[in-house]
């Protein structure tokens, strides 16, 4: 697991750390993830919390020459029924609405892993939460209907705005460089037993599978507060 940022003494550096396994079309990440978010301001706990996104596909086995709508994807990937798709689909962006998010329920779907290759180089070169931006960003964007990750030329401009270098961007795009990574954090999340995302790691001791309602969060935020500032206390 990657360290926690050392340049901060422990009276600034935030109190805890939550390490997200996570994919840019995973619509339980972005409820989940929303929930966290609202959980952390809820708690009181805006600015000491540090998350830090890690690369984990949700189906590996998409393709990777094609897009399709995540519909389609999903009846002929998954066998589910069309009608039950959009049933799912429509629950969904009626969870976000009561989060006040938006959610649109037709979207683009193939391969994510020329996204996952280009957070990890991003990652190298300027550090995770330069990383983290990239992928959040672009996952908000993907379900709000305004980005689509499956244009490559999209994906390596918003990289070269974090400050990725444009040759950079465009090696591990194609998969020249960085697959690797991509896999060492797959493996780290499996070795902890995540058996898909979200999955959240808090302060490298406690994880928790799934998009958690906005309550667990609550209470688990809370109780690992309290046990980081008495260690703190304590030192």
């Amino acid at each position: 697991m990657t360290q926690a940022p050392t340049s901060q003494d422990d009276s600034t550096a935030p109190l805890i750390t939550v390490d997200v396994w996570t994919d840019v079309v995973c619509p339980w990440c972005y409820i989940g993830e929303s929930r966290l978010h609202d959980a952390i301001e809820a708690e009181g706990l805006t600015g000491q919390v540090h998350i830090r996104a890690h690369s984990f596909e949700l189906d590996p086995t998409s393709p990777t020459d094609s897009v399709k709508d995540n519909i389609a994807h999903l009846v002929e990937a998954k066998g589910m029924d069309e009608a039950k798709v959009r049933e799912m689909e429509a629950q969904i962006q009626e969870m976000a609405k009561e989060m006040g998010r938006e959610y649109v329920t037709g979207r683009p779907m193939a391969n994510t892993r020329g996204v996952h290759r280009v957070m990890q180089a991003l990652g190298e070169a300027h550090g995770i939460d330069a990383a983290t931006g990239f992928f959040m960003e672009l996952q908000r964007g993907y379900f709000t209907g305004t980005a689509d990750p499956f244009e490559a030329e999209a994906v390596i401009a918003r990289a070269v705005e974090a400050g990725l270098d444009e040759q950079v961007a465009r090696d591990a795009h194609a998969g020249k460089t960085h697959d690797e990574k991509v896999e060492a954090e797959v493996r780290e999340a499996a070795s902890m037993g995540a058996r898909g995302v979200p999955f959240f790691l808090f302060n490298d001791k406690y994880t928790a599978p799934g998009a958690l309602p906005e309550d667990a969060f609550r209470q688990a935020l809370r109780q690992i507060a309290d046990e980081a500032r008495t260690e703190r206390a304590e030192a």
